[in-house]
């Protein structure tokens, strides 16, 4: 029974991608052409459909957007994960939820996106699921761009017809330039490392995260991660805190609700100069709690991305995924770990973290 929904599945994937091509196959531009559509260009449709960090990400890209045209009327469409990211800048936010709900809330989406009656469509990395392609297609953007679809796509969600342009996947380019390459395409000058993510955090934020914590010298520790693979391991934070505790500082413990169990275990190992807040503060206010802290040790995860928008400095443990491309950007981030042999030791993340809070 699985093997034959399986089937039906596919089928019908490749049923609509043959459909999508054919209603919104995009003709290739030349260069003239794909500089009058910009430089014409009145309404931009930004997609990330991606979490947490991949949304932070993107603001950059869209920073960039709104300096190089400040007439254009720019919306985002995002996931329901990513959304919390865009809110704060003020902008048009078209959100999708994911799941079974998804698929029923997704026409409402799209109705959105069509009436929209976007120019230019940029979709930020990553941008490689049918849903994605779909909202591209249903935009109408008299040009449509993102990055290639990797080559283990599968080919019935592989949509590279309905793009006017593809740029090549660069596994060694950070994400965040890879994204404001979508601009450079269009021949806008944006210098290598000029632009970093950023979090406008809302006055209400601030004084939720006034009253959450005590003036003291705070340092955050994030433990958790959105794949157990990416953790480094709690007997490594563990000891991480009790130095940290010994030279004096207060430990903030944050992350999302279902990293709860780790919270018991350190909160346990590491009292009583600890503050539990993991699971119990939204997106706005884990930033404004961040940005309260000296420091964030953490794994690979969204709130490694969003201490950087804040402005607090990070060290970052990485045990399965590289840096290169997903790292923390910024330049008062530490990155540990290159996701390949032995993760980082106590020892280690001891030195760092010394020279960090000496810096």
């Amino acid at each position: 029974m699985g093997q034959r929904l399986l089937r039906v599945g596919r089928k019908g994937k490749a049923l609509l991608r043959a459909l999508l091509c054919r209603l919104a196959k995009a003709k290739p531009l030349t260069q003239e052409e794909l500089q009058s559509r910009w430089r014409h260009a009145r309404r931009a449709l930004l997609l990330c459909g991606a979490g947490l960090g991949d949304a932070l990400m993107a603001t950059p890209l869209l920073l960039a957007l709104q300096q190089s045209r400040p007439q254009k009327e720019i919306a985002v469409v995002a996931s329901e994960r990513a959304a919390a990211v865009f809110a704060p800048f003020g902008i048009r936010l078209f959100q999708y939820r994911e799941g079974i709900l998804g698929i029923l809330t997704l026409p409402w989406v799209l109705w959105r996106c069509w009436s929209f009656k976007a120019d230019i469509f940029l979709g930020a990395q990553p941008a490689n699921t049918l849903r994605h392609s779909l909202i591209a297609a249903v935009s109408r953007a008299r040009f449509r761009v993102k990055h290639a679809f990797p080559p283990t796509t599968e080919p019935e969600r592989d949509l590279s017809c309905i793009y006017h342009q593809l740029l090549p996947l660069r596994p060694s380019r950070h994400r965040v330039e890879a994204n404001l390459d979508l601009l450079r395409t269009f021949g806008e000058h944006i210098p290598e490392g000029s632009l970093y993510p950023s979090y406008p955090i809302p006055e209400a934020a601030r004084w939720r995260a006034q009253q959450l914590l005590p003036k003291a010298r705070l340092v955050a520790l994030h433990p958790g991660s959105g794949r157990a693979e990416k953790r480094w391991g709690d007997e490594g934070f563990m000891a991480v805190g009790r130095w940290l505790q010994a030279q004096g500082y207060t430990i903030v413990l944050v992350g999302g609700r279902e990293e709860q169990g780790l919270a018991r275990t350190l909160t346990r190992a590491l009292a009583p100069t600890t503050i539990n807040l993991i699971g119990k503060t939204s997106v706005p206010e884990t930033a404004a709690i961040l940005s309260r802290c000296c420091l964030l040790i953490c794994n690979d995860s969204g709130l490694m991305h969003l201490a950087v928008a804040v402005g607090t400095p990070v060290v970052a443990i990485f045990v399965s995924t590289d840096p290169c491309h997903i790292g923390p950007y910024s330049p008062s981030a530490v990155t540990l770990g290159h996701g390949r042999g032995s993760p980082p030791t106590v020892e280690e993340v001891l030195q760092a973290l010394q020279q960090c809070l000496r810096g």
